[in-house]
Formats: structure tokens, sequence, C-alpha cells
């Protein structure tokens, strides 16, 4: 462990605490079943390669790579909640998470065999982090439980420490695609229908061509629209939603947090 980010070992409790996987801004519909790959043979690969991850009993690595709205984190958050719902331990980690929410080596090599450790934009990782981590996947695989991690390049060119970007290399390496207008639209009726109304021509079209690509962030939008046409008593249209933009313009923005290295 890194002398500036030490980490004492902790109680099942603590660790219990530190396993609370999903951010305030995740939707329950973003699930492995839902995971539309489009057209793209790539991302049909990428899920069909994680649910055979997640099925094995020994250890398994799988390392996801694309750019910003290509699903890589949907695909991360789905398979630690998939995992959560079955019973197994599961645990996500982001370049953000402090300190206190990574755990100690002893902590995986206690969990039951079959649990999954997920890394999101490992490209993000600071010195700390990737000391940290380097552990934790040497721990992951003695206990054979399953490495889940994803960044924005194939795992030679990110800016980690060499011994890292092997160990990332171990596993399957799968680039995802980024979603075409096609499949954009598909999800963003079935986020309607979901909840109870059809998107308008009009307000489809606004939609594809004033929001991000990224469907993670689409589903965290229609989530929010929903919420404000209830609010407000009004029907889905173009004027509402961009009502919603402007009292709430960090929906348009791109999620950009701080790390949580200093």
């Amino acid at each position: 462990m890194p002398r500036n980010a030490t980490l004492q070992a902790s109680p099942p409790a603590s660790l219990a605490a530190r396993q609370k996987i999903l951010p305030l801004e995740w939707e329950p519909d973003q699930t492995l079943d839902n995971f539309n790959p489009g057209t793209q043979s790539d991302n049909a690969l990428a899920l069909q390669a994680l649910n055979d991850l997640l099925q094995q009993r020994s250890h398994g690595a799988l390392y996801l790579w694309g750019e910003t709205g290509s699903g890589k984190s949907h695909l991360l958050w789905a398979a630690c909640h998939a995992q959560q719902q079955q019973g197994r331990w599961a645990l996500l980690l982001t370049p953000q998470a402090p300190a206190s929410a990574w755990p100690d080596v002893s902590d995986l090599l206690s969990q039951t065999a079959g649990g999954l450790l997920a890394v999101d934009d490992t490209q993000g990782l600071c010195d700390w982090q990737q000391d940290w981590l380097f552990g934790l996947y040497n721990a992951a695989r003695t206990a054979n439980l399953h490495f889940l991690a994803s960044g924005n390049a194939n795992p030679a060119a990110l800016p980690l420490r060499a011994d890292l970007r092997t160990r990332l290399s171990w596993g399957l390496a799968l680039r995802l695609s980024a979603p075409d207008d096609a499949l954009r639209a598909r999800v963003l009726q079935r986020l309607a229908h979901e909840r109870g109304y059809a998107l308008s021509p009009e307000l489809q079209h606004y939609m594809l061509t004033h929001l991000s690509r990224d469907l993670s962030r689409l589903a965290v939008l229609m989530a929010a629209f929903d919420r404000y046409a209830l609010a407000t008593q009004r029907p889905a249209t173009v004027p509402l939603l961009k009502s919603l933009l402007a009292e709430q313009p960090q929906l348009l923005q791109a999620a950009t947090p701080d790390t949580a290295c200093g």
C-alpha cells in the first residue's frame, strides 16, 4: 500500500459499508439485460464476454475500452449490481473514490470465490491508486475473484505503471463502440415507454441533436425529465425539456468529477 494512503485492516461491518457501489445518479434501469449493443458486433462480443465472466467460479479478467458514451460504465455498474442481487460480493472503484473506499488486500482474500472487483476509468488512476490496485489485482487472482476494468484506450496505451498495464492485459481486452443515432433513438423511446409515454418526433429529434451521446447520461436526464413533468403537471414536450435544462444545466454537461488524488 502507498505510504500516503494507508488503509487499516477493517472488520466485516466496515467493509460492508464500503460496498455501496451505486452512485447518486445511478438509474436502476441500467442493467445487463437492457444494454443494447445495437448493430456493433464488438459491443455484442463484449456483452457476451462479460456474461461469461460472471458465470465462472474461478478467477477471470476482462478489460473494456472505448470512447466516452460507449457504455463502459453502464456495464461495470450493471455487473456489480447483478452480482449483489445474486448474493455475491461486488465492489466498484473509480478514480473519484477516496482512500476510505478502497479495500485492503486481506478484505479480498477473505471473500468467497466468484465475487467481483471492478475498476472504472483506469486511465484516471493516480500513483497511489495504481500502487493499491496492483496489490488488489493480485489478491483477486489468488482469491478466485473476477476482475473487470474499463478505460479510454487499450491497456498498452494507458498512462499507468508498466506492471499494472501488464495485469490489465492478462485477460480479454475488448473495445466498445459508441452508439449510433438509431440506437440512441431506440433507447430514448424505451426509457420514455417505461415511464408511460411516447416521444413525439419533435422531442426525439431535439434529444438526438442536443443531448449527450452517452446512454448512461441520457438515462439520468430522462429520469429527471420524468420527475419534472410530474412535478409541473405538463406533458413531455420540447419547451418543457428546454425549461428543465435552463433550470438544471448540469444535465447537459459531461461528468467530470474531481479525482481523489492529492
